[in-house]
């Protein structure tokens, strides 16, 4: 057991080493002294920490106390406004004693801030001082000299006990130690700095005792004194006014009675009125009759999903005005014209909204937002019909879509969904999914399980659809698939075949090695279905990577770990994903981990969990994960943050208010679809494995910026390395009309040594309706390259397959004799709002652009252009000086008004 040395005792010790070194045992009491230094040093960090914890809580309390004080004062000034509402209305008992309750409340404000002071002077500023001060070194940095002095010490008594032991063998004797008497004279210096220091930091040790005891006792003494004068202030305030609530009481009793003979007066000249309107009376009741619904308001089919014309929109302000506005229903938007033209409309989501007709008046709709309710007044009744009946068949369609895109072939109605394939299936078909086991099929209920948005990120980005194009490739025919009339026993050898044994799937004949650099592209690419290709080729997706991000020994976890925006297998340092997680703080995928029940105890070669990586880095939410799994508190239905892109627009897209309201108005650029490239240096990065079937619009929002080229610009292989940004790029293009659905186009992948150059899938569905956006018109695979390629091309280079907006439009997708498919026209753009300028402007342009669409302009750097009209903020319309010919719309953001 360590001994310790009081103070008094070192003291006593010093002062006799100090009068007569050579007879002095201070030496012996070294050892002591350093003990008791490190205990005293363990005691002042604990009561520094608790120190810490007692100023913020005090701090947190007085800022609880401020905000008390000013929700008294608003509470207090309600009060008074309305004793003055009572004062106007003639009641003027009632409105004094409002007064006097305000009055009352006064009177405690001011004990309140006195106190509140105190505290503040007392409690806070002398904890923050002796935290930020004299606490303040304790780690480390207040013992310092005097271990340097321990050290000192230390160094010269071995080489003095070294020295005399060398003289001794010198003379034929062995010396086994030396005693701190016989060197005392030598080593005096050494122990009066170690005497001096050690004095030193007692004495800072006895000032903070000091501080951290009998002063802050004495401050919580004066805090007591105001705490007892607030309580005494209060009582006494509360004592005044208990004379006043006595005559009070009676005084409301009075007026209550007076109050409830009016009331009996008013019911029975009702019940004389009643009678003389009763069939009125019955027919209005009825109709307000709320009755509960299981289904929501059903659209009347005939009058379509679309309509453009005039709404009377009742405003938010306090006159509530209504204000004739003009609304469009297209593409399930509805977009709200403001009454000033030079601002953008406001678009409104149906997937998001709800209508609800009216009780009041037949000629009016309520439109209920995620954010606010907007009130809409028809010209007459079948005009509002048919607006309601167009807003519910447009959210009606949008859902139907959305449906569509992941219902399984051959069912009308899937209610249960296998998390860990993405697909849905029908409840015969369930049973047989799970007789497989969960290693194959983990099948949950639509309607009867909680799934969480972390179950759900398969079949969000696989879907039915998806999955067969790869695992029914090589299906002999359509009808070899059981429909929903076939015997269970043809059902179950179709699904085990399919499932279990891959057997419709295509194969390939590559190498491992391969197979294993096409599994790295299909990673750096995101593509899912890449990925289960290669898995119904059994390939070993826990070997390492080729080519290694970070460290040798990273698998397509590991690597899909690093490159994710929103499992036990190590790397050479013993690092599994589970630790890149908490290196790189990517809390989602840990989330994923957790619910697959990924080993949390695993060390690295430097003897680190994940949960010692992330309290070192101090990944708070990481640290909390592991902490719940290791406790068997981690929900497995949690929460993955992800962007879902039910549709290509953002499902909140601008509905701010819509009135006409001074002030700024923040405009979100939102992406679109992919267009050309600013220069020849320009592209996007991918590989061979890059998808380009309808899960396009799957890739990050980040991805998908909007970059042009200059008429010249050549296209470009999307495999090769992406050179370094321009210097001045050209800022985005404000978005415009979107395409939205499309047919399915098959996937293929492509070079001569590829597994996927052969593989497409045997039969194609005719229509598709989907959410995702197809990529955009020149958008191509070049399959006469040695290695296939994605290129993007011009405008100019593929104007033989673009046609106008009234005609359908082309989309070819080819590739070692791929295949190609038609899509439907691009909905028409919404109308525009011209303003004519009395007199012409000329801008320059500042960038090169080419145009995307029929009636935009192509134009270069320095080009002058005159403008005829503004379309929007964002987009004007004009045509190049002395070409008058060349008339299209422009990008605002492109050009510079030149002075006149």
């Amino acid at each position: 057991m360590s001994e310790f040395i009081s103070v008094d005792e070192f003291i006593a010790e010093t002062l006799e080493d100090y009068s007569s070194p050579t007879t002095s045992s201070f030496y012996t009491k070294m050892t002591s002294c350093r003990n008791s230094a490190n205990n005293i040093e363990e005691a002042l960090d604990s009561d520094r920490t608790i120190l810490q914890k007692m100023k913020k809580a005090a701090k947190a309390k007085h800022i609880s106390g401020q905000d008390h004080i000013s929700h008294l004062e608003s509470y207090i000034n309600s009060m008074e406004k309305l004793a003055v509402n009572f004062r106007s209305n003639g009641e003027q008992e009632v409105a004094s004693a409002f007064n006097k309750f305000a009055e009352f409340s006064k009177d405690l404000l001011t004990p309140m801030k006195n106190m509140l002071k105190s505290m503040l002077h007392n409690i806070n500023f002398f904890l923050d001082s002796l935290v930020k001060g004299d606490l303040k070194e304790v780690k480390g940095d207040l013992k310092k000299p005097f271990d340097k002095a321990w050290r000192d010490y230390e160094n010269k008594f071995t080489k003095i006990e070294k020295e005399k032991r060398e003289l001794a063998k010198q003379y034929g004797m062995v010396r086994t130690e030396v005693s701190g008497g016989e060197i005392a004279e030598e080593m005096e210096k050494e122990r009066r700095m170690f005497q001096l220091h050690m004095c030193e930091y007692l004495i800072k040790v006895n000032e903070i005792k000091t501080k951290k005891g009998v002063d802050l006792l004495q401050n919580l003494i004066k805090h007591y004194y105001s705490q007892c004068n607030f309580f005494q202030e209060c009582l006494a305030a509360t004592e005044k006014l208990k004379l006043y609530i006595d005559a009070l009481t009676g005084h409301l009793s009075s007026i209550k009675h007076k109050q409830e003979e009016e009331k009996r007066q008013l019911c029975s000249l009702r019940d004389q009125l009643r009678p003389a309107l009763q069939p009125e009376f019955k027919e209005d009741s009825l109709s307000r009759q709320t009755v509960y619904s299981m289904h929501q308001l059903q659209g009347n089919k005939q009058y379509g999903t679309e309509k453009s014309g005039y709404l009377y929109k009742k405003s938010d302000g306090l006159r509530k005005m209504w204000q004739k506005r003009k609304c469009t229903v297209q593409n399930c938007y509805l977009t709200i014209a403001h009454g000033t033209p030079n601002k953008s409309p406001a678009k409104l989501n149906l997937l998001t909204c709800q209508v609800k007709p009216s009780l009041e008046d037949k000629k009016c709709f309520d439109l209920i937002s995620h954010n606010r309710t907007y009130h809409f007044l028809a010209e007459d009744e079948s005009d509002c019909i048919a607006w309601i009946s167009v807003l519910m068949n447009s959210k009606q369609e949008a859902l139907n879509m959305a449906l569509d895109e992941t219902r399984p072939s051959g069912q009308n109605n899937p209610s249960w969904i296998s998390i860990n394939l993405g697909i849905l299936t029908c409840i015969e078909c369930s049973g047989i999914h799970r007789e497989m086991g969960v290693h194959c099929s983990r099948i949950q209920s639509l309607s009867l399980d909680k799934l969480g948005t972390s179950e759900l990120l398969l079949a969000r980005n696989v879907g039915n659809s998806g999955f067969n194009e790869i695992v029914e490739a090589s299906l002999p025919s359509f009808s070899a698939k059981p429909s929903a009339d076939s015997d269970m026993a043809v059902r179950k050898d179709f699904i085990l075949s399919k499932y279990m044994d891959w057997q419709f799937a295509q194969r390939s004949s590559g190498s491992p090695e391969t197979k294993r650099k096409y599994l790295q592209d299909a990673v750096r690419s995101r593509d899912v279905f890449s990925l289960l290709q290669l898995y119904t080729e059994r390939t070993d997706f826990s070997l390492p990577l080729p080519c290694p991000l970070q460290e040798k020994g990273e698998t397509a976890l590991h690597l899909a770990v690093l490159l994710a925006d929103r499992t036990s297998l190590h790397t050479l340092k013993g690092n599994t994903a589970l630790h890149y997680c908490c290196l790189h703080n990517k809390t989602e995928c840990l989330k994923l981990l957790l619910r697959a029940k990924a080993n949390t105890h695993i060390m690295n070669e430097n003897g680190e969990t994940g949960l010692d990586i992330a309290r070192r880095l101090k990944h708070m939410l990481c640290e909390e994960l592991i902490q719940q799994s290791q406790n068997n508190q981690f929900n497995m239905h949690v929460h993955v943050e992800y962007d879902w892109r039910l549709r290509q627009d953002d499902l909140y897209e601008s509905d701010d208010e819509v009135d006409d309201k001074t002030g700024p108005v923040k405009k979100e650029r939102l992406g679109r679809p992919f267009s050309l490239y600013h220069s020849s240096s320009i592209s996007h990065s991918g590989g061979g494995l890059f998808n380009v079937g309808r899960r396009l619009a799957m890739v990050r929002g980040d991805n998908r910026r909007d970059v042009y080229a200059s008429p010249n610009t050549q296209t470009r292989s999307l495999d090769s390395p992406p050179p370094p940004p321009p210097s001045s790029p050209a800022p985005p293009l404000p978005p415009r009309v979107r395409d939205h659905g499309g047919p399915v186009i098959p996937r293929s992948f492509g070079g001569p040594d590829s597994p996927f150059q052969k593989w497409s899938p045997k039969y194609i569905p005719s229509t598709l309706n989907s959410l995702s956006e197809l990529p955009e018109r020149g958008f191509r695979a070049d399959g006469e390259s040695s290695s296939s390629q994605f290129v993007y091309q011009s405008p100019q280079a593929t104007s033989s397959t673009v046609q106008s907006p009234t005609s359908p439009c082309t989309f070819s997708f080819e590739a070692n004799g791929g295949s190609s498919s038609s899509r439907h026209a691009a909905p028409h753009p919404m109308p525009r709002k011209t303003l004519m300028k009395s007199k012409l402007r000329r801008v320059k342009a500042m960038y090169d652009c080419v145009a995307d669409h029929h009636d935009e302009l192509t134009f270069t750097e320095g080009d002058v252009l005159v403008l005829l009209a503004e379309e929007d903020a964002d987009w004007w319309l004009g045509y190049i000086e002395g070409q008058p010919d060349r008339t299209g719309l422009f990008p605002a953001s492109f050009v510079a008004v030149l002075a006149e």
